[in-house]
This record gives C-alpha cells, structure tokens and sequence, in this order.
C-alpha cells in the first residue's frame, strides 16, 4: 500500500466488512429475544416528534428513523446502521495505515483491519465454566447498539487527533471544527469516549500552552474541547438535574471484583502489553511525514490509564449496579488492540523472527477468541455462556 488508499478498495473494504457485521447483528437480533437492541429500536419507533426525544444521547434513533423513513424496516436499519460503523471502522483504520507508512499489500491489509476489528478479549481460560465476558473488558459488546456509534466516532476522532494534535504543524481551524464536529456527534451517540479523551487531550493541550504552542492551544480550546464541554454538560444537565451533585461517586471496584480485574483484565489486554516490548528495540519516531505516528502509541496508553481508572473507581449514584463507566474502559481496550497493530506495522525496524512470532501468536489468540465470541451469538443459549 502507498500513496492514497484508492476508492474502490476503500468501498470494497467497506462492503465486505459492513456485510461480516450486518450478518452477526441481523442474527442476534433474531435469535436473542429481547435485548438492548429491541429497546433502541421501540425507542426510535415512539419518535414522531423532537418532543418524543426523552434520552441525551439519541443519535442512533435519529439514524434509525431516517432508515425507517427510506423504507427500511426498523430491525433491518439497525443491523444495516451497525454493520455499517464497522464497515466505516475498517475504512479508517486501512487509511491510518497508509498515512503512517505500513508497506502492505491489499490483501494483507484487509486482513489485518479485518481481524482487528475482530479481536476480542481472551476468555479461553475461563471458559470451561462458562464465563465469556463477567469481569472482563470486552472490545466488541454485540448487544449494545450505542457502543458501536461510540467506536465509529472514537476512532475517527482519535485518528484526526493524533494527525493534527499531536505533530508539529499547527492544525488549520477546518481541521480543528472537524474534530470538533465528531466529538459533539460523539456525545450525543454515547459520551464513554469523550469522558477520557477530553481530560487527556486537555492535559496535552496544557503542556502547548507551556510550550508556547499557542495557537494548537487556541484551536483545540476553541473548536474541539468547548463545544464537546457544552454537550456534555448539558446532557449532565438534562440527566441530573441543573445541581447535579452527588450524582458521581468515588467507589473503587464497586463494580469490578479486584480479584477477578487483576486476573482478566491483563488477559483483555495480552496483544498490548506485548507489544510494550517492541519499546525495548526501539520503533518508529515523529517525522515530518507521519506526524504523531509514534506519539499516538503513547497517548493511547495514557488515554487507556485514564478510561480503565474511570471504570474502575467511578460510579453514577443513582446507577451505581449498571456499571455505565464500563463503556469507558471497553473503549480503551479497543484503542490499545488498534494503536498497537498499527504501531507493529509501521515499524521501521523489524523485529527478530522469534519476536515477531511470539506476538503476532498472542494477536491470533485475540482473534481466535474473537470469532468464538463472534460465533456464540448465533446461538440462542448465548446467555449461558456469559
């Protein structure tokens, strides 16, 4: 792969993996009975009006609706709707790796987009109880419909950060209101990824203005971190009340067992602790050409510290038991699988063969576990095995 990825790969990627995700969601919602999907879908059929909004986050009804509105059937909308944010997922991640330099023929690069988007935790050691999914942080959650516009637009938003933030050039105001666009349709899709990235990308920002960055500073104060505050503080408003205290709640592990997170969440995250060892031999750096290709490795770290530290010690007071700030922490994991891959491709300096095989060996097991658990919703015991 070099130069620009041309559009009819970037179609073909897209229809062939939107079709693998249509087929897992149009089963699920046929063979699972009542789920978090069938409530999304009889919330959008209840909108007739904006009155009829009763939810802050409610971009996924209104693209329902619009399907609705074309003809579609609402459960065929919502598999064609979810389907599609991998499909745009895929895209993506296939241009990333070309901006960042990854030598790759087509083949292999729809390969390896592909089983990224795949990969899952590894439950492999548990699974004779059964327990697929209790206590682990999981990057592909089949049954939460929201989940998927929130890695739609974390991933597109973390991409365009990592080009415009996180080199050299100060990013133009376009590329800046860009971003700013994403994060406020993020919001209104599923706030789990802007309530960590917005701290992060924030600090960075701080460390511009010491810097004397001043105009990075001004443009992502400006046009991605107020219009992305006012949504969230309005959806705060909306949610809780204009007072909205005691509303958030320091309770570490409320949640999460610490016993069962110090075994399952290192097992969540195999492939990227493994590739932590590719530091040891050095790997790519900044250059004018693939500006924040190696910064973003990094930031993805501190983002993931920063989304498991939410998951695992916050709590909403009112839905302490629904464990909502675990959408957080599922987003870090699936950032970690992405930056890491890309971070392995895109290395100028290969590493042994005996490396090489020994992590790219724990990435196949994430992809193992990840067609399992791809495979389990096509059965209607799915419930036994969580």
């Amino acid at each position: 792969m070099s130069g620009v990825l041309p559009r009819a790969q970037q179609a073909g990627l897209f229809a062939f993996v939107s079709a693998l995700f249509v087929l897992v969601f149009a089963v699920f919602l046929r063979v699972q009975g009542q789920s978090d999907l069938d409530t999304h879908i009889g919330y959008a059929s209840n909108i007739q009006s904006l009155r009829d909004i009763q939810s802050p986050h409610f971009l996924l009804q209104l693209l329902i609706k619009a399907l609705y509105a074309v003809g579609l059937p609402y459960r065929v909308a919502m598999a064609l709707l979810l389907g599609a944010c991998y499909g745009g997922m895929a895209v993506l991640i296939a241009r990333e790796l070309q901006r960042r330099g990854a030598r790759l023929s087509v083949g292999m690069s729809w390969l390896m987009v592909t089983s990224v988007l795949i990969a899952s935790h590894v439950f492999l050691f548990t699974a004779a109880r059964p327990n697929f999914y209790l206590g682990y942080f999981v990057p592909i959650a089949y049954h939460n419909p929201t989940q998927q516009l929130c890695k739609l637009f974390g991933l597109w938003i973390w991409f365009r950060y990592c080009a415009h933030f996180l080199g050299k050039e100060v990013p133009s105001w376009r590329q800046a209101a860009g971003t700013g666009v994403l994060c406020v349709l993020s919001a209104i899709s599923k706030p789990s990824f802007l309530i960590a990235f917005l701290p992060l990308a924030g600090c960075i920002a701080l460390v511009d203005l010491a810097r004397l960055r001043i105009e990075t500073f001004l443009r992502f104060a400006v046009a991605v971190a107020a219009p992305a505050a006012l949504v969230l503080l309005a959806q705060a408003v909306l949610t809780y009340g204009a007072a909205a205290r005691g509303t958030l709640l320091f309770a570490p592990f409320e949640v999460f067992d610490p016993y069962q997170t110090l075994l399952k969440l290192p097992l969540s995250i195999l492939f990227p602790l493994a590739t932590l060892s590719a530091l040891a031999i050095g790997g790519p750096r900044p250059t004018a050409d693939h500006p924040g290709r190696s910064w973003s490795y990094l930031a993805v770290w501190l983002f993931a510290a920063i989304a498991l530290f939410e998951t695992l010690f916050l709590a909403e007071a009112n839905h302490v038991s629904e464990g909502n700030f675990a959408w957080t922490g599922q987003m870090g994991v699936f950032l970690l699988y992405v930056e890491s891959m890309l971070w392995l491709l895109c290395r100028p300096r290969p590493l042994s063969r005996r490396h090489a095989i020994t992590i790219w060996s724990i990435f196949g097991l994430h992809v193992v576990s990840g067609l399992i658990w791809y495979g389990v919703v096509f059965l209607p015991a799915r419930a036994t095995y969580l």
